[in-house]
């Protein structure tokens, strides 16, 4: 079995440095500290009343999947942004096109290594998240569906990651640029649905806004998917709802609001694709006709 040369040049490097324990250390103690606070302050809440409300139990998970997702959304770009432009930087990305590796290699090497990277995040977090399976309520399923989510935005993010690395000429153009991009997927799409919802209730007679054609854009949201997963699991409270109170209305999408989870994460790397086709095409030489 052939091995992507980048992704194996990449995994020795990381394997004798400590910045990828490091990551791990760090990233798995704030969600430690946060899933511990949490809990003590349910102790204290029920030594305070005397009554015990499982519902509590429940908002441990969705606490603490929620600090992660945001934490792999600060994390992701800053892993890929500096990848392509990096090399560049270094004057040894015109090295590696004068050997056999294609430009694709290069791109894909790089989005293996920092996806393996996010992965070892993702599954060292998993004891955090199953201390929710002391008091019950969220099933292996769930929790599976959950990691599937993450590993999306991951591959979306990262991706996107690497085609602002290998459009821009210095890592630090890219790394602002990659977040630059989850700004627009997260709060661009967001924004466009309260202006068009405010709209909506202008217009209308009842003032109740329906479901338009912005709500399309949540598509392409991975904010928006995780809500939609959290809401299948514990109701629409929960997470980052009070965001996505459009998310209320997707019963009135028809097929793709009864398959919102699935299409949407279809159409995140979809959109992954295109970064990934993009950052190849950036990063092969330009030849002369």
């Amino acid at each position: 079995m052939r091995i992507n040369p980048i992704y194996r040049q990449e995994s020795r490097a990381g394997a004798r440095s400590f910045k990828l324990p490091l990551i791990i250390l760090g990233f798995n103690s704030v969600l430690a500290v946060v899933a511990l606070l949490y809990m003590y302050s349910m102790i204290t809440q029920v030594r305070l009343t005397a009554e015990i409300q499982y519902s509590s139990f429940l908002g441990l998970y969705s606490f603490v999947a929620t600090v992660e997702f945001v934490l792999l959304l600060f994390i992701i770009p800053g892993l890929t942004a500096g990848a392509i432009s990096g090399e560049r930087e270094r004057q040894t990305l015109d090295l590696m096109l004068t050997t056999r590796l294609k430009a694709s290699d290069i791109v894909f090497g790089k989005l293996v290594q920092g996806l393996s990277t996010i992965f070892l995040l993702i599954v060292s977090s998993f004891p955090i998240l199953g201390l929710v399976f002391i008091y019950g309520g969220v099933t292996m399923p769930d929790v599976g569906l959950l990691l599937l989510c993450y590993v999306v935005t991951a591959v979306l993010l990262g991706s996107a990651g690497l085609f602002c690395s290998a459009v821009a000429r210095r890592s630090t153009i890219a790394t602002v640029a990659a977040y630059s991009v989850v700004v627009i997927l997260i709060a661009g799409t967001l924004v466009v649905n309260y202006l068009a919802d405010g709209l909506g209730e202008m217009t209308s007679a009842g003032g109740n806004a329906a479901a338009g054609w912005q709500m399309y854009l949540l598509l392409w949201n991975p904010a928006a998917t995780f809500q939609a997963v959290l809401n299948s699991q514990m109701g629409s409270g929960s997470g980052l709802a009070p965001l996505f109170p459009q998310l209320e209305r997707i019963a009135d999408l028809g097929m793709a609001g009864r398959y919102w989870r699935p299409v949407s994460m279809a159409v995140q790397l979809l959109l992954a694709a295109v970064f990934l086709w993009g950052a190849v095409r950036k990063t092969r030489p330009v030849r002369k006709k």
